[in-house]
């Protein structure tokens, strides 16, 4: 029994080398180990050691490739996001200008009916855009001159 676990020490202990070594291997491959002991992945290193041979690897690149030109296309298309948000904010624009010539031909609706039907509200106009006055009124006009301001000298 105490052979089988000297054994199994040994093993371990074997398996743990092996796979140091394993490591290592794997990390001078990809990695510049520096002299104070940190890693450096090169970016060379990065693309040598992508291998673009099999088919799986294939398909999943040209998918990728294909969702982004779906959604460049879905963004900057004159169909796309963008212009549709553009649009919108035209729409809102244009309802804000629909609503306020709505309120301004209300105002005139009232205007004209009250020159139809008020007498006051034409003499009103009469005085103020005609500048006529009734026989009896007295009218006052402010006129105004320029002021000359004094010299400095």
């Amino acid at each position: 029994a105490e052979q089988t676990g000297q054994q199994n020490i040994i093993n371990s202990l074997e398996l743990k080398k092996f796979l140091a070594t394993r490591l290592y291997t794997v990390v001078k491959r990809f990695f510049i180990i520096l002299p104070d002991g940190t890693l450096f992945m090169p970016l060379k290193s990065c693309y040598s050691s992508m291998n673009i041979n099999s088919n799986y690897q294939k398909i999943i690149l040209l998918s990728l490739g294909f969702f982004i030109l779906l959604m460049v296309m879905a963004v900057f298309h004159e169909n796309g996001i963008l212009n549709a948000y553009r649009f919108e904010q035209e729409q809102v624009k244009i309802k804000e200008e629909n609503e306020e010539l709505r309120l301004h031909n209300n105002l005139l609706r009232q205007n004209i009916l009250a020159l139809k039907s008020d007498p006051y509200a034409i003499e009103k106009i009469a005085r103020e855009k005609l500048n006529l006055a009734k026989p009896g009124d007295q009218v006052y006009r402010i006129v105004s001159t320029p002021s000359q301001l004094p010299r400095v000298k």
